[in-house]
């Protein structure tokens, strides 16, 4: 059969017209995360297969969806840059220095925030009762010095008590949550501070001789999420599909998580494969302050913090100017 070239013309103007996703779209989205209790909604999402259960209905056909846990929000930064992840989960100050200094089609934003959740420092030493006690003896555990959140708010906290936000930066080791509690529980070695994470900062002070120093509530004074989802510009404008899939699956979990604590808790110990009991888990998310929402809390005051330490090159006018327009109808500040 004979097709004329208008007939041609016509097919292909309409062919034109079909959504592209499925054939332009990534078929493997690459999620990199950290460990510990602050990270539950994305236990959620891996453990309930919601990534890929949205990319389904969106019409991405199968998508294949990797999970990459890292001890530092910064390890997450270099992946992201180098191209072997394809967004990232961690605390606002990673976040916030990646998106001030990332240009051109490595600029970062973000999609949604994931919860609040009490952070402790604790130490088994009997003689630090407040951080004006630490000596330099001491040695203090955080997920990454001078970029991680509790290292973030041990700035802040020493700043309130001397005057001098890097006064206790050189007590600072990188450590993740796991080897920071065993090093602290080892009862021997020169770690003998974390500043952690649920449920890691519980299961120290259920030890014996394990105190509470200060808290990020203390040292905030207000709501502080824990983080951020996010990634380049380039791969939300390109793939705004699994853009949509990473949004709607974040918040679906978020609600599961608010909405049966029990079943998220269950999900967690077998995503996470930690030794830890429901009931543990379910202490943990009843402590006061703990909130899982999309709802981004204290960026501003964090930001202007980072900003004045001079690790932030930029600060947004705005909460909005750090994140993407689908966050935007969130109560954040």
């Amino acid at each position: 059969m004979m097709i004329s070239r208008r007939t041609t013309l016509l097919l292909g103007g309409a062919a034109a017209l079909l959504p592209t996703a499925a054939r332009a779209e990534v078929n493997t989205i690459r999620v990199g995360i950290q460990r510990g209790l602050t990270y539950l909604p994305f236990a959620v999402v891996e453990h309930e297969s919601l990534i890929e259960k949205h990319a389904k209905a969106l019409g991405l056909g199968d998508v294949t969806v990797t999970w990459n846990r890292s001890s530092g929000g910064n390890v997450l930064n270099d992946a992201l840059l180098a191209g072997t992840l394809d967004c990232a989960a961690t605390g606002f100050p990673s976040f916030f220095v990646l998106w001030s200094r990332a240009r051109g089609r490595q600029a970062i934003k973000a999609l949604a925030s994931y919860g609040s959740t009490p952070l402790l420092l604790v130490t088994r030493n009997p003689a630090v009762k407040t951080i004006a006690d630490f000596t330099d003896a001491s040695r203090i555990a955080v997920p990454a010095v001078k970029s991680s959140v509790q290292a973030t708010l041990l700035q802040m906290a020493a700043e309130k008590q001397f005057g001098q936000y890097d006064r206790l930066d050189h007590l600072t080791t990188s450590r993740s949550h796991p080897d920071a509690l065993l090093a602290v529980l080892s009862m021997m070695g020169e770690i003998d501070s974390a500043f952690s994470a649920p449920p890691y900062q519980y299961q120290a002070l259920a030890r014996p001789g394990i105190h509470v120093v200060t808290s990020s509530d203390e040292i905030f004074g207000g709501p502080l999420s824990n983080g951020a989802l996010y990634m380049t510009e380039r791969f939300h404008d390109e793939n705004p599909g699994a853009a949509k899939a990473l949004n709607l699956a974040l918040r679906e979990a978020l609600a599961i998580v608010t909405n049966d604590q029990r079943r998220a808790a269950e999900m967690y110990i077998a995503t996470s494969e930690e030794k830890i009991k429901v009931e543990t888990v379910l202490q943990t998310l009843s402590a006061p302050g703990t909130v899982f929402e999309a709802a981004p809390r204290g960026v501003m005051k964090f930001a202007d913090f980072i900003h004045k330490t001079g690790a932030m090159q930029k600060t947004p006018s705005s909460w909005k100017d750090l994140f993407f327009p689908e966050a935007h109808d969130l109560p954040g500040n």
